[in-house]
């Protein structure tokens, strides 16, 4: 029996998937360990729930060198590494670099986690939203206006929208929508919050393209890619936050009828993309439909070298284990992609609290996931839990999610403070 690792950030799905799989023993780190945890052989964990105590804020807390740390006996113990949403193979280094030859999936992916230097790759061959790499750093002396650089690019492109996002990172964190028509404020974001976040950091400036998030999960070998599901990409502006695009989930499959796409056209997109960079296992490419255009071909965002948000999703429409499907085809072997039955939706929602509460019984339904442990404190804007709903039609699926909504918001206690202003 081999011992497999799984290190990320939540490998609650891939801890279930794995528990599946008789010819392994699992081990996992990672940052989160919720109620409804099952289990594997051996497992570690950063955040502490504590009845009556916050489970603090994330980006404050999480830190990839800590869940590497963390790892260390079991990277010497194990025989495969399978990476999650958090960690990347460029971040084996040091005394770590030795364990990247157990990692089961891409070796190489500096030039993906790089959102500028994977735009410089493919701006000439795709389509992709007009993307500048900048640098600012203001003097606690002066008074703060808009660098000269960004400036610069407001006053050449006045007729497009931007955002300001991190150079790395992945679920929407940090992302700001730049709006310069009102003095010294961004959509009643002022400036100094939003350049404070990247002070004395490179960050990119985007065009911003209003539309339809989709995301494309392919799985592939050394020679071969195959699109498995296209998936309608849910963040929180999408439920009225106009200036937050934190992921929040998925609706899966995504309705072609939305919006006149050919599937084989997107389908050819994210398999091309992927053997350019000679990805393998299972990968997602971020892309958006341009709803203002009559053009056909959607914009390529970015590619997530590892496991995507719609994981389960995928296994619960197709009757997969993706995990391993995933080490299949890192190991040469593309698995039969099921068609998914008619009409079957999947949606995935992470459930971010809007105010500080205490968490009360929160296993209301068998469809509510990283549930918290009872009597912990969540902050405001922090992720309280996850809903994954599948039903034979939209309709039944989303009333499934609002009821589930309902009964969650009926089990926490409304704080009338918070920790962090």
């Amino acid at each position: 029996m081999e011992k497999l690792l799984l290190i990320g950030i939540n490998t609650r799905g891939l801890v279930n998937s794995a528990s599946k799989l008789k010819n392994y023993q699992t081990y996992s780190v990672s940052y989160f360990k919720t109620a409804d945890f099952k289990d594997p052989y051996k497992e570690k964990h950063i955040l502490k729930q504590i009845p009556e105590k916050t489970c603090g804020f994330f980006e404050d807390n999480y830190n990839f060198k800590e869940l590497l740390e963390l790892s260390k006996d079991y990277l010497e113990e194990v025989d495969k590494i399978i990476l999650s949403t958090g960690l990347s193979t460029t971040d084996f280094k040091g005394k770590f670099k030795k364990y990247k030859k157990k990692i089961i999936g891409n070796a190489e992916t500096e030039e993906l986690e790089d959102k500028y230097k994977f735009y410089k790759k493919i701006k000439n061959k795709f389509l992709t939203p007009k993307t500048f790499k900048v640098k600012c750093k203001f003097s606690e002396n002066e008074d703060l206006t808009i660098p000269d650089e960004i400036l610069e690019i407001f006053k050449q492109y006045k007729d497009m929208s931007f955002i300001i996002k991190p150079l790395q990172g992945s679920g929407g964190y940090g992302v700001n929508l730049l709006n310069y028509n009102i003095k010294n404020k961004l959509n009643n974001i002022t400036l100094e919050k939003i350049f404070s976040y990247y002070e004395g950091q490179e960050f990119l400036i985007q065009e911003y393209v209003e539309g339809i998030s989709i995301s494309s999960s392919v799985l592939s070998s050394k020679t071969q890619a195959k699109t498995i599901m296209v998936s309608r990409m849910l963040t929180e502006h999408d439920f009225g936050k106009k200036n937050s695009f934190k992921y929040c989930g998925n609706i899966v499959p995504f309705d072609y009828s939305e919006k006149k796409l050919n599937t084989n056209h997107v389908n050819n997109i994210s398999e091309e993309i992927i053997e350019k960079f000679k990805l393998m296992g299972s990968n997602g490419i971020d892309m958006i439909i341009d709803k203002k255009s009559k053009n056909e071909t959607p914009s390529i965002i970015e590619v997530n070298p590892r496991f995507q948000g719609t994981y389960e999703s995928i296994e619960e429409i197709l009757k997969i284990n993706l995990l391993d499907a995933h080490i299949k085809a890192c190991e040469g072997e593309l698995i039969e992609i099921p068609k998914p039955s008619p009409n079957e939706y999947s949606i995935k929602r992470i459930i971010y609290s809007d105010k500080s509460i205490k968490v009360g019984n929160l296993k209301i339904n068998n469809n509510v996931y990283d549930i918290p442990f009872k009597d912990v404190i969540i902050e405001k804007d922090e992720p309280l839990l996850t809903i994954i709903t599948a039903k034979n039609s939209m309709h039944n699926a989303k009333n499934i999610m609002e009821s589930s909504i309902r009964k969650i918001n009926k089990n926490v206690i409304s704080l009338d403070y918070s920790h962090k202003n």
